[in-house]
């Protein structure tokens, strides 16, 4: 018994460690976001008040003298903010206020759009730098070939030719491209199979046997689907029978993948398509939602779920939260330019307005806004938590 609740115990602080290292690693996002907008916002001198890590009261405080800017860290790790002056009102100068130009609302529209729009582009430059490090210093996964069933072809009248040793795949052969194409898996498990059926007749296969990339060139028709029953050889050896299936293909199975460095500037170019791959299935997800084809609990979760999420990629060990990291770094600066209230995307929206018309819409109106979304999206966060969890 007491065995027993050693290893529970146990058990129960590796996951209190993960956790930590999940919020860590979220509260690091959060602060790349809020920094992009603090470095443009020096950039073009708006006046800032506080920049501040979490919500709620505050755990540490420090104010620079010079500046008067606040930097603070504040008791609920569920995200942060950049607050400058002015960003709720329109502020004139006066004898109390003379830097009121330096106000937010009071700086050009392009500007605060630049301002606005930097904190997601910090999240989606910071998840590019460490996937292409990532990418180059420890590798891509590319599928292993298992089982391969495509050693003979097929003739009409029930007689089999032995496939040339050029144009055989062999088992643990590392899939490297198809028809000039990279057959990376580590978002898009699919790839290998979409890149076969739209490849035409012929694939050219390039794949990495014992360490050395070796060329093929497979005609799809010479290969069959699946191998089924066995007969006896001249000498009685039992021997697998290809048969033919009305889907001819690569007759494989894929074994397991293999992580393959990338050069340098191959690694940066699939660090772009795999942040367009984020953006894809993110925006796919969300389409899903809305038309009812998939269930909200199984696609959306709040905060809550973000950090149990990158727990269970701790877990797993330091390729995993790397993976992570990048993942939900990109997704946050997608979720934040949304044209949500109280989100950035929102408040582009209205700069966006306010440059068109020349004028900006009533600011008591614009901050009642944001001030109810915020609140709204504290209900959503919650909601969907609730529904990953107990739905």
């Amino acid at each position: 018994m007491t065995f027993c609740l050693a290893v529970s115990a146990v058990e129960v602080f590796k996951w209190i460690g993960y956790f930590i290292v999940a919020l860590l690693c979220l509260m690091l996002m959060v602060m790349l976001h809020e920094l992009g907008h603090y470095t443009f916002g020096k950039i073009f001198k708006f006046r800032i008040n506080e920049f501040s890590i979490g919500f709620g009261p505050k755990i540490f405080s420090k104010k620079n003298k010079k500046t008067g800017e606040v930097f603070s860290v504040r008791a609920l790790p569920l995200g942060g903010y950049c607050a400058f002056a002015g960003e709720d009102e329109e502020v004139t100068e006066s004898e109390e206020i003379s830097d009121a130009k330096y106000y937010f609302n009071n700086r050009p529209v392009w500007q605060r759009i630049i301002v606005l729009f930097a904190g997601a582009g910090f999240n989606f430059l910071s998840a590019l730098i460490v996937i292409t490090i990532f990418f180059a210093a420890y590798g891509e996964y590319f599928p292993v070939v298992g089982d391969v069933y495509q050693h003979v072809e097929y003739q009409e009248d029930g007689t089999y030719t032995e496939i040339p040793d050029s144009q055989k795949l062999q088992e643990n052969d590392i899939i490297y491209s198809v028809n000039g194409k990279y057959v990376y898996s580590l978002l898009e498990f699919n790839r290998l199979s979409n890149l076969v059926s739209e490849g035409g007749d012929v694939l050219d296969l390039v794949v990495i046997r014992d360490g050395k990339k070796i060329n093929i060139e497979l005609e799809k028709n010479y290969y069959l689907t699946y191998v089924d029953g066995e007969e006896a050889d001249e000498d009685g050896n039992p021997i697998k029978v290809a048969k033919v299936s009305e889907n001819k293909g690569i007759g494989m199975s894929l074994a397991t993948f293999s992580v393959q460095r990338l050069p340098f500037g191959r690694a940066f170019v699939h660090g772009l398509t795999f942040g367009y791959d984020v953006l894809r299935v993110t925006f796919t997800s969300l389409g899903q939602v809305f038309n009812g084809s998939v269930a909200v609990s199984d696609s959306m979760g709040g905060t809550a779920t973000a950090i149990y999420s990158l727990a269970q990629l701790v877990q797993a060990g330091i390729p995993a939260i790397i993976y992570g990291f990048c993942l939900l770094s990109i997704s946050i600066g997608i979720m934040n330019i949304l044209p949500l209230p109280a989100l950035d995307g929102s408040r582009i929206v209205f700069a966006i307005i306010e440059g068109i018309r020349r004028k900006p819409l009533n600011r008591k109106v614009e901050g009642m806004i944001h001030f109810v979304g915020i609140i709204v999206l504290f209900a959503l966060a919650i909601i969907l938590d609730l529904l990953h969890f107990f739905g």
